[in-house]
């Protein structure tokens, strides 16, 4: 093997490390798997410079990110590109693959903050009310839009959640959100209803001529089987949830919808209703109160109400 194929495969070799750093210090999946495309588009744009990582410079950092924002990405994808880039730098001076972190002087671009889309309650009553049978799916289906507006779930905690995580007795739900953070949020009353509904008449049907989750062989291994299946018993994915949210959508007569609009509904109406923001921050999982304060902005309409309504000189 030449000495620029050696280089070359040590150069893989130092991101597949990266990515196993990335794993035990807790980053998402998906964010891993978007860092690992990213990293490889790096290095395939490195070696046909004829360059390996232990030739970067802040010339060559900055070469690419002219290289990316030429690209025609999404400001969002250029910052992630690049932020990965960064990351991957701090991790090759800290393994000592380079002497100084060389991306430190390349900014990334500024992501202009778009309010999320919400939906209104009338919106969201007609959208659950669309979902009224008794089949199986109609009733795993209801216990999906009650959890996505009534807790404020993440698409994939919703899909995550096991039996385990669901606590009927005391109405809640353990969520497993980003980075592997645990948190219990709530269960309202009529998602709890859906999910009784669900577990003894829509969860066995689907299951099949499988082995109950409740019988005696079965029982150790009940609390972590999927909760939600498809009418074939497997787990769900995301993208049925958007699936089954735009197919509801339509019966119901109101705009598309996505899972993360649920979200945004779930927390805008709760602050409409006087919650407390550091309150709604943990019910979301967010790490920092700053990503919360997007609903202030959200239910600035509402403040506007109120302040009309109440003061003498509005």
């Amino acid at each position: 093997m030449t000495a620029a194929a050696d280089a070359v495969s040590d150069d893989v070799h130092l991101t597949a490390e990266f990515a196993r750093a990335l794993e035990v210090r807790g980053m998402a999946v998906a964010t891993r798997r978007s860092y690992g495309a990213d990293l490889a588009q790096f290095l395939t744009w490195l070696h046909d410079r004829r360059q390996t990582l232990h030739d970067l410079d802040r010339r060559t950092v900055r070469a690419y990110a002219a290289y990316v924002g030429q690209r025609g990405y999404a400001p969002a994808t250029v910052a992630r590109k690049l932020s990965a880039l960064r990351g991957f730098s701090r991790y090759l001076t800290e393994v000592g693959a380079l002497t100084q972190d060389v991306s430190s002087a390349v900014p990334g671009p500024r992501r202009r903050r778009r309010l999320p889309r919400s939906l209104r309650v009338d919106e969201v009553e007609k959208l659950i009310q669309a979902c009224r049978g008794h089949e199986p799916l109609e009733l795993r289906d209801r216990l999906i839009l009650e959890l996505l507006y009534g807790s404020g779930l993440r698409s994939q905690e919703l899909v995550g959640l096991k039996l385990g995580d669901l606590r009927l007795a005391s109405e809640e739900l353990v969520l497993h959100g980003k980075g592997g953070k645990m948190r219990v949020v709530p269960l309202g009353e009529e998602a709890a209803l859906a999910a009784r509904r669900y577990l003894e008449r829509g969860r066995p049907a689907l299951l099949g001529g499988r082995p109950a989750d409740d019988t005696a062989a079965a029982r150790p291994a009940a609390a972590s089987s999927p909760l939600l299946l498809s009418k074939s018993g497997r787990p769900l994915h995301t993208s049925d949830l958007r699936r089954l949210l735009l197919r509801y959508c339509k019966i119901a007569g109101i705009d598309r919808a996505s899972p993360h609009m649920l979200r945004h509904a779930y927390a805008t109406h709760m602050l409409e209703q006087g919650a407390d923001l550091r309150a709604i921050q943990e019910l979301l999982g967010h790490s920092s109160v700053s990503t919360t304060q997007v609903y202030t902005h959200v239910s600035g309409a509402h403040l506007r109400r109120i302040y009309e309504r109440h003061h003498p000189r509005a």
